[in-house]
């Protein structure tokens, strides 16, 4: 292992370990509020956001509505993109949005590309009933660097009354970061 490889494995280490402790700390403080009748949180103050990748998948979880979130799983393989919306009152999941990221990548998601996917906090106009959902999920394709960010046409109607909903994740924008050719 040369001494770049060996700092960034131990970079994702401290990385992982610190996410562990914020985890730790908020199951404590969360746990403290049932012992300590004069310390509580507020309703939906908790609004955590993860992701992670192996070479063959990519997940990670964004919020879709003040009440639901959504979990979006990337195959390396195929390129396919799928988010499940886990209805709170049924704690199943009721809705399945797709897509197939190699379309958005302008043909750049190949098989063999290694993806990294994140999701990100928005704020749309006009995102009422049936407007766009909470959440970004952007998409690297880390083998080009070509990148897309999706938004989720999500029906909070059709969550409060706990009823199935099914559509397709919508590109809103994309583009290239890595802007030079590698010299080999």
């Amino acid at each position: 292992m040369n001494e770049t490889s060996s700092c960034c494995a131990g970079m994702k280490g401290f990385y992982g370990a610190l996410a562990a402790c914020l985890l730790c700390g908020i199951g404590y403080l969360v746990g403290s509020q049932n012992r300590d009748p004069g310390f509580s949180l507020p309703p939906h103050l908790i609004n955590a956001t993860a992701s992670d990748s192996t070479d063959e998948f990519s997940i990670a979880t964004g919020r879709v509505s003040g009440d639901a979130e959504g979990l979006f799983v990337l195959d390396h393989a195929t390129g396919q993109l799928q988010c499940y919306v886990m209805y709170p009152r049924t704690a199943k999941f009721g809705a399945v949005f797709t897509t197939n990221v190699g379309e958005a990548l302008a043909g750049r998601g190949e098989k063999g590309s290694k993806y990294v996917m994140v999701t990100g906090d928005a704020s749309f106009p006009g995102g009422g009933r049936n407007g766009p959902a909470g959440t970004v999920l952007y998409v690297l394709d880390a083998t080009s660097g070509a990148f897309v960010a999706y938004g989720l046409p999500f029906d909070r109607t059709m969550l409060t009354a706990n009823r199935p909903q099914q559509g397709m994740l919508t590109p809103l924008d994309a583009g290239q970061v890595r802007q030079l050719a590698i010299r080999e």
